[in-house]
């Protein structure tokens, strides 16, 4: 009798512990759903956060484009005007471009280095703009602020205004006077987006032109 007692016990413990393995094993994985699921949940959090901080910034960026950028990039050019800078003036060689940017270099120029040399103590109003454009340009650059959005509302100026002072920036290169790397990074990233987007419908049209001049070729009579 007790035998028996001791084995029913036995069985019923097991049976017990069996089903509170199982149980236990069911809360285990659900706690690792659920601890999953928050991951997932805190990463959303983190990057939809980090998205708004990069368009707030971009935005902020933008006002600073505006105030005090440009104001600064208009007296650099009234400075400049008054004072006589030549430097600025260059005179391309037909067919080729007046500078281009290779691995962050500023290589095969047409700029006047004895000009520059010469109006370089006339160019305070131009560094002041170019050091306001770097800090413009370093967010943008690095891809804390939101590039898309600073392309968009600044970049045809943006452009416009380093290509402008492009002889300064490599005087100041050659000087060990500035680098400016954000600047040339970010003219160098946008001026192929620019051209891409410039020649977008042109490059369309064509292969719209060579796709209907293939549909409308005439065939041969063997191919009827």
């Amino acid at each position: 009798m007790l035998n028996f007692c001791v084995m029913g016990w036995f069985a019923t413990t097991r049976a017990i512990l069996e089903l509170v393995y199982f149980v236990s094993g069911i809360i285990i994985a659900v706690a690792a759903v659920l601890a999953l699921s928050q991951i997932r949940l805190t990463k959303q959090i983190a990057r939809a956060n980090s998205r708004r901080e990069s368009v707030k910034l971009a935005a902020d960026l933008c006002k600073y484009f505006a105030d005090p950028v440009v104001p600064l990039w208009g007296k650099a050019d009234d400075d400049c005007a008054k004072a006589g800078v030549k430097c600025l003036t260059v005179t391309a060689v037909p067919g080729q471009p007046t500078f281009l940017i290779k691995d962050g270099e500023i290589v095969n120029h047409q700029f006047n280095l004895r000009q520059l040399i010469d109006d370089s103590p006339k160019l305070n109003s131009a560094v002041t703009y170019l050091n306001a454009l770097e800090a413009f340009a370093i967010p943008f650059a690095a891809g804390v602020a939101d590039e898309d959005i600073g392309y968009r509302e600044t970049a045809r100026p943006f452009l416009q205004g380093v290509q402008t002072y492009m002889p300064v920036i490599y005087h100041l290169r050659i000087t060990n006077r500035g680098r400016f790397e954000s600047i040339i990074r970010l003219y160098a990233t946008w001026s192929k987006r620019l051209a891409a987007d410039v020649n977008a419908p042109i490059v369309k049209a064509l292969q719209d032109l060579v796709r209907d001049a293939t549909k409308d070729r005439i065939k041969p009579l063997d191919e009827f």
